[in-house]
């Protein structure tokens, strides 16, 4: 079984690695399905042959223990056919802590001749654990985790018991702590592998990154922002990824990853100087010479020593209005809130280049970052947008929001705007500037040039 695993496995993987098209996140997700169903398999089977063992040895108790068990190892192997992934791999994972805690406990006694084994099958579930949770990260799977790292260490150096423990026969422990040995191992093995696999592609991705900018695959798509009139005023610039052989990367596949191993600057720069080439080019054009373009600048990008004064100088030497270029910044540089950063600001704002607060209101926004900073727009998060016509506590919170920012002369954009509704109902809490599919994705540099004209003049 280990062989078929194994060849399923790579099969699974190698479609990036060989260079097939197929999606950097469906790869990971299939490669740790396939992990998550071969261990429940795994389970089921060792859990219907010792129920028939136990049974013809009329040991109820655990009989009725491991059907339990059993039933909800099947409810989470449906759960992965379904795709629903977290929460199959959650109750997976929930068994592989439970049912071993409970052995370990009521049966699983050990003794001089045969020691604890239960207790080996808590490194498989909190190794799988760890990949979905660097999947789609939770407090649920972070405190499963410790608990079964945690139990593990506990029931290794310690011969705990419960006083009502029923021990199992020598006979049985004798063989069937080397069958548990066995496939606890089995079971670890198969999720090390995975987590091998993942970081093989990772690897992969992070070359290919690295040569992204040097071959000229990053692209700037263009979001119209129009104000109360439908006016289009500028754009927002988003990165994407043209990958020769995948197409065009989701951002949420690799900008993480480009963060951990600190690429944002270098494709930031980019971002950059693409930015002051586009509002050049646009300063030619009637149609466009006004229009403000917003760049998202990440902490890392902004950190970086002498960022300011290499702003300035694309600034400079694209020989374009700094007013027009306006650079988004999130609440983790906002959160620094040093005199290094406040001062980088400042030197910006004095030459005229326009900061933006992204996505306030949902991290720990603070009154102090307007105060401090200069700060000439700030940015209402999507996540608003439908809570604010469902809740009345929501809409009352986002028209405070409009109302500090317009009491402190800034200028306040909400983005996710999808319909007719939405509009007028921000537009009536007095919102000023607007952005999102009612007037069009993100699109190519040629495709946003076409749909200029069709805007309000």
């Amino acid at each position: 079984m280990t062989k078929y695993f194994t060849v399923d496995l790579f099969m699974i993987a190698s479609p990036y690695l060989k260079k097939q098209k197929k999606n950097y996140s469906a790869v990971k997700d299939q490669q740790l399905t396939i992990a998550a169903k071969a261990n429940i398999f795994i389970c089921l089977i060792f859990c219907l042959l010792w129920t028939i063992y136990f049974a013809i040895a009329q040991m109820w108790l655990i009989v009725s223990m491991d059907i339990f068990f059993t039933l909800i190892s099947l409810f989470s192997l449906f759960l992965l056919y379904i795709r629903q992934i977290s929460a199959g791999i959650l109750l997976s994972q929930v068994v592989l802590l439970v049912f071993p805690v409970v052995f370990c406990l009521f049966f699983d006694v050990a003794s001089i001749d045969y020691p604890r084994v239960a207790h080996l099958f808590l490194p498989a579930g909190a190794i799988l654990g760890y990949l979905n949770y660097r999947r789609e990260p939770s407090f649920l799977q972070f405190i499963l985790i410790v608990l079964s790292i945690t139990c593990f260490i506990f029931f290794s150096g310690s011969s705990f018991n419960i006083s009502g423990a029923i021990p199992l026969p020598e006979n049985i422990r004798h063989h069937g702590g080397w069958i548990v040995t066995c496939v606890a191992t089995l079971m670890i093995c198969i999720s090390i592998y995975t987590m091998q696999l993942e970081m093989q592609i990772e690897n992969k991705l992070v070359q290919d990154l690295r040569l992204a900018l040097t071959k000229k695959q990053f692209e700037l798509f263009y979001q119209p922002q129009i104000d109360s009139s439908e006016t289009l005023i500028g754009a927002e610039a988003l990165l994407r990824w043209h990958h020769p052989v995948l197409g065009y990367v989701p951002t949420k596949d690799f900008i993480p990853v480009a963060e951990v191993h600190e690429l944002m600057p270098k494709i930031g720069e980019w971002v950059l100087a693409q930015a002051c080439c586009v509002l050049n080019q646009w300063s030619k054009k009637e149609q466009t010479k006004n229009l403000t373009l917003s760049i998202n600048i990440s902490a890392d990008h902004f950190m970086q020593p002498h960022f300011e004064q290499t702003v300035i100088g694309m600034v400079q030497k694209h020989g374009i209005n700094p007013a027009l270029l306006i650079l988004e910044i999130t609440e983790n540089i906002a959160l620094n809130n040093c005199a290094s950063m406040i001062e980088k600001m400042h030197f910006l704002s004095k030459h005229g280049i326009q900061l933006s607060l992204d996505d306030f209101g949902t991290g720990y926004s603070s009154l102090s970052y307007l105060q401090k900073m200069p700060i000439s727009q700030i940015k209402i998060d999507r996540s608003f947008v439908e809570a604010a016509l469902d809740d009345k506590r929501s809409n009352k919170l986002v028209t405070g929001i409009i109302k500090i920012g317009l009491d402190l002369n800034l200028r306040v954009l909400v983005e996710g705007i999808e319909t007719a509704e939405q509009f007028y109902a921000f537009k009536n809490n007095a919102c000023t500037e607007f952005q999102g599919y009612l007037w069009g994705c993100p699109m190519s540099f040629n495709d946003f040039i076409e749909q200029v004209p069709h805007f309000k003049k």
